[in-house]
């Protein structure tokens, strides 16, 4: 008589991340090789390790920030995207922003933003901005879709000699200064 096998739970897919609760947490110094590690997924020419703990442990109004993916049925969270975003007065500026591949095209990214924006003006700025390379169809899109627009470009910008385009969008703020 074959045994029964114990039933194994579902496999979760990246596809399943609709279903599942989005959260942002915050990162602190601790988290400086996570967040290492998925810039390095993230990006041709991430930031090094140096420039990660620099924006956790000497810039005083940069913020690290996880999209956390986390299921109704006591299932741990697990980071998808990072950002790190600085709140200087009525500004905060998306320095750096990545889904991990996985996870692209779902709709995170979006979802992301939206609750920087949201984080942003809970902390009274009323402004949100960044900037990106110009090169970068999907990022434009994504951020135009996310209500911001162009404001500039700053020629040469990048080592390599791209251009940098300047977008950003008001926020709904009840108050006029985040720290």
């Amino acid at each position: 008589m074959p045994t029964k096998q114990p039933r194994q739970p579902p496999l979760r897919s990246p596809m399943q991340a609709e279903a599942q609760t989005l959260v942002l947490q915050e990162a602190g110094p601790e988290d400086v090789d996570r967040l290492t590690a998925m810039e390095a997924a993230c990006f041709a020419l991430p930031w090094t390790r140096d420039n990660v703990a620099g924006e956790m442990e000497n810039n005083p109004f940069s913020h690290g920030w996880f999209l956390v993916r986390a299921g109704g049925d006591g299932i741990p969270g697990e980071a998808v995207a990072y950002a790190f975003m600085w709140e200087t007065f009525e500004t905060a500026q998306i320095a750096r922003i990545g889904v991990l591949p996985p996870f692209r095209q779902q709709g995170l990214g979006l979802k992301f933003l939206a609750l920087l924006k949201e984080r942003a003006a809970g902390s009274g700025c009323e402004f949100l901005r960044l900037e990106m390379r110009a090169s970068n169809e999907a990022a434009r899109k994504l951020y135009e879709k996310a209500g911001l627009i162009q404001a500039g470009v700053t020629k040469r910008y990048y080592s390599d000699g791209e251009d940098a385009i300047s977008m950003v969008a008001a926020l709904e703020s009840e108050e006029t200064t985040c720290w």
